[in-house]
């Protein structure tokens, strides 16, 4: 048995070989911490992993490449699309342009190529249309919406102007997180990250994961774990 697997897990294991994957699917509007928290996460999960998205936009001086994001040109982008090695482009459809700003974006097809076969908890931060996507493909993946009550979350994102985004930038990101409070119900979860209150929110989101992990699922046989022999009645010695 491995310590660090649930009771569920480990039966799974046992009886199958195998640990299941799942698939936590992370969306929230901009500006309410959904990196920070995802960090935090594969921190205190060292079975997690995520999911790395594909994108045209500059690299900021703070980000790694291959870390949260691949970053690539227009041309590699498209060539990785023709190629079927994108989710959400192909050589017909140029990608997914998530803020309006023509800076494209897209999962890979397989959201599993990258993950390392010991990381079976997989994160993947995708925004409403990603979700309905992965939720198409990937029946049993878990849904995370994570946001600031809506009011906070607005004055959150004016607040959050810097010199990568203009009035444009600033006005489509309002109306796309107003487009993600009315998608809010399509998620299996909703969990609120207040302001200095970020623990209190990846507490939450820890508890949602461990549920997930104790849920009973398809290769759960726990009387498969019982050797036949333990279920025979000693006999009976004769006085």
């Amino acid at each position: 048995m491995t310590p660090s697997l649930t009771g569920v897990e480990q039966v799974i294991l046992q009886t199958t070989g195998t640990v299941p994957r799942l698939l936590f699917v992370l969306a929230g509007p901009s500006g309410v911490g959904k990196n920070t928290i995802i960090k935090t996460l594969l921190t205190n999960n060292p079975l997690m992993e995520r999911v790395k998205t594909y994108t045209t936009r500059e690299r900021r001086p703070e980000e790694i490449d291959g870390q949260q994001y691949h970053f690539v040109t227009v041309d590699q982008f498209r060539d990785l699309a023709r190629r079927g090695k994108l989710m959400e482009a192909d050589a017909l459809f140029d990608g997914h342009d998530v803020y309006g700003l023509g800076k494209m974006y897209s999962m890979p097809a397989d959201v599993y190529e990258e993950i390392p076969p010991e990381k079976h908890l997989v994160i993947a931060e995708v925004d409403i249309y990603g979700m309905r996507r992965l939720k198409t493909r990937y029946a049993g993946c878990i849904s995370l919406f994570v946001t600031a009550p809506p009011l906070d979350l607005l004055e959150r994102i004016r607040e959050r102007k810097d010199d990568f985004m203009d009035d444009d930038a600033l006005a489509q990101r309002m109306r796309t997180a107003y487009e993600q409070f009315t998608a809010a119900s399509e998620f299996d979860y909703l969990v609120f990250n207040h302001v200095d209150r970020l623990n209190d929110a990846i507490d939450k989101l820890e508890s949602i994961i461990l549920a997930e992990r104790n849920r009973v699922r398809p290769g759960f046989e726990l009387q498969a774990t019982i050797p036949q022999d333990a279920l025979t009645t000693p006999s009976r010695k004769m006085a």
